[in-house]
């Protein structure tokens, strides 16, 4: 989409590429989810009536279907014009939009064609509309996903074309192949791979999201560039982070410091003391630091927190529920590490926000320790000096003329 969109405005790509296919999305699932609830509790509705007025479950059901998909799919009934008892006097239909199916697990995937049979005189060509369409779906995102692996694999730079078909090929092939491995069961696992990696693919998106924010800040003049501002002396991918850099780079990539390492382990197995380090160190470059009474208050409802988390968690063995308490007490643990970050932010000028604080904190507390901890082994820089008010330029002092005691000052206009 971002190579599609050269040209375009940021406001103009999040509305027409996000915003709007959301909403689409939203309303696609609330029109046919909706349909396809109403066609099951019909179902189930017309069972009931069988049971009760001829004492005969199977009183409506449907024997001309169509086409259906599996053998397990969920009874259906044709809808009747009326229904002869008192109990169902009232009962009025539109008899057009049969038969109605009910739903059975066995049966997910072929339930939508039951969705589209039951509209009367056009169940087939709704049927075969879709099956088209979602072909036309997968051809398409199997291009897109072969263009961006090719893309990937190159480096960023546009290849031949025979690149990106033979990408394409070999996607095709290894799902094939996994088909036929798996056999029936093999499509559903498959829907649960995605689904669950979908999870952590949402952290990246977060992150992406962040990091796209102060691209455009920096852009904006709204923050300063990397270059010009302080940053963490240890980056959260730093530190233990730096052995992937090692694996990965063939040992190219230097090893990280002993202290970063050592920081990481002791946050994740005695997290109080670095806490306790960390706000140590921040006190000496505080104008107003906290007492050391107040220091270790905070110290000991952070070790209190650790240990009854990990209690509570160890307590579920023998009483089940007992671990909401556990993570109720891991947030407040994480809260208190992300206060005390967003202080050393506030005393080394370093960008960052509330938010990216608390989460931090909470998916990576040991890394966040080490990142204190190392931040107060050096002092805070000055203030930077401030500039000048717009639309004044500077002024230049000009050679002192010969005679003049007084030296003269120009100002460029």
């Amino acid at each position: 989409m971002a190579r599609i969109s050269r040209g375009r405005t940021i406001k103009t790509v999040v509305a027409y590429t996000l915003t709007v296919p959301f909403f689409y999305a939203v309303v696609w699932f609330c029109v046919f989810g909706g349909a396809a609830l109403r066609m099951n509790r019909r179902a189930e509705y017309l069972q009931t009536a069988g049971e009760v007025v001829f004492n005969n479950a199977a009183q409506y059901v449907a024997d001309d279907l169509g086409y259906r998909p599996d053998i397990t799919a969920g009874t259906c009934y044709d809808v009747p014009a009326s229904i002869d008892h008192e109990k169902y006097a009232k009962y009025t239909t539109n008899t057009k939009v049969s038969p109605v199916c009910r739903f059975t697990y066995g049966d997910a995937q072929g339930y939508w064609f039951d969705l589209m049979n039951q509209y009367h005189g056009m169940g087939t060509f709704l049927s075969w509309t879709s099956v088209i369409t979602t072909i036309l779906y997968f051809v398409t995102s199997s291009d897109s996903g072969s263009l961006v692996v090719d893309l990937i694999a190159s480096n960023g730079q546009h290849c031949h074309v025979i690149q990106r078909v033979l990408w394409a090929l070999s996607e095709g092939a290894v799902a094939v192949a996994l088909l036929k491995a798996g056999g029936s069961d093999a499509l559903t696992s498959l829907q649960a791979i995605s689904i669950v990696m979908g999870l952590p693919y949402t952290f990246v998106l977060m992150l992406m999201c962040s990091s796209l924010w102060r691209a455009l800040k920096v852009d904006a003049g709204h923050m300063p560039s990397r270059a010009g501002r302080t940053d963490w002396r240890l980056p959260l991918y730093g530190g233990i982070c730096d052995i992937f850099e090692v694996i990965f780079s063939l040992g190219r990539a230097p090893l990280p410091s002993v202290s970063a390492l050592r920081d990481f382990f002791l946050g994740l197995f005695v997290p109080p003391l670095v806490l306790w380090q960390a706000m140590k160190g921040a006190a000496a470059y505080e104008k107003t630091p906290e007492s050391t009474t107040q220091q270790v208050a905070w110290v000991a409802a952070f070790a209190v927190l650790f240990l009854t988390w990990i209690h509570f968690f160890c307590m579920e063995v023998a009483f089940s529920g007992v671990f909401a308490y556990g993570w109720f007490c891991y947030v407040a643990f994480a809260s208190i590490i992300a206060v005390n970050r967003h202080n050393l932010r506030r005393i080394y000028m370093i960008e960052g926000s509330g938010p990216e604080d608390f989460f931090a904190a909470l998916f990576l507390y040991p890394q966040v320790l080490a990142q204190m901890a190392a931040q107060v082994l050096e002092a805070p820089k000055m203030d930077p000096p401030k500039k000048e008010p717009a639309g004044f330029p500077p002024v230049v002092p000009v050679a002192e003329a010969k005679g003049v005691s007084n030296k003269v000052f120009e100002v460029e206009i």
